[in-house]
């Protein structure tokens, strides 16, 4: 009860700053989209859930919010407190597009959140983050690989392979993949939004900075990056 309280609490607030545009520094603005706890020092990490939107509460009630959330299941709480105070949040609803003006972005940065979006859904958030990029900024995807997931299953390993589609609970039903791109379907989309030069990389070797923080699961992972 207290879980579908704070996430229906945190849905009403993110409805109402719908429209908010962040106001950017100077020198390189980096954007981490959908970050949640996966962040790096210099980056400003935007995202709809419950830890960006209390990233700057009280200490007293982070505390609470770990005791009843995901978190605990993947970081100590003090390792929670330590990401939240030390870093740059923005709350923000992507389905509402990316919080910034127009050729205000150096680089964009987001992992294993596309697939979590309907395809159109998708392609609209890659022509808005166009939209913010600067003339020459770059953008990094990382994504489940859908040719892995395949060869999972042609491999034998189908129950492995089965959850990159499918929650096997209702309780992981939130967090289920909506959509799911190879290299080629993940081009076609960013092409279609605007980008050029686009290549997949390998794990923690591109143009984007910091991702020998931000790269993660490179086994499943698919990465990609292009220009504006």
């Amino acid at each position: 009860m207290v879980r579908k309280t704070l996430h229906l609490f945190v849905h009403c607030v993110t409805w109402v700053k719908r429209r908010q545009r962040v106001r950017t520094d100077t020198g390189p603005v980096k954007v981490n989209l959908g970050a949640g706890l996966c962040v790096a020092p210099g980056w400003m990490h935007v995202d709809g859930g419950v830890y960006a939107m209390c990233s700057t509460w009280p200490t007293s009630v982070l505390r609470w919010v770990y005791r009843n959330s995901d978190a605990r299941n993947s970081h100590s709480e003090e390792d929670y407190l330590r990401i939240l105070r030390q870093h740059r949040f923005v709350h923000h609803g992507l389905e509402y597009g990316v919080p910034y003006g127009d050729g205000t972005v150096d680089f964009i940065y987001s992992s294993h959140m596309l697939e979590h979006l309907f395809k159109n859904d998708a392609a609209w958030l890659l022509r808005d983050a166009y939209r913010v990029l600067k003339s020459g900024g770059r953008i990094r995807i990382a994504i489940p690989d859908l040719e892995y997931a395949l060869t999972l299953y042609r491999q034998g390993a189908k129950e492995q392979a089965l959850e990159f589609f499918f929650s096997d609970s209702r309780a992981g039903y939130l967090n289920q993949h909506h959509y799911m791109y190879d290299f080629e379907l993940l081009s076609r989309l960013l092409a279609t939004a605007g980008f050029v030069g686009i290549e997949r990389c390998v794990f923690r070797k591109g143009e984007v900075p910091d991702l020998e923080i931000l790269d993660n699961r490179p086994e499943e992972s698919l990465f990609v990056e292009a220009r504006k």
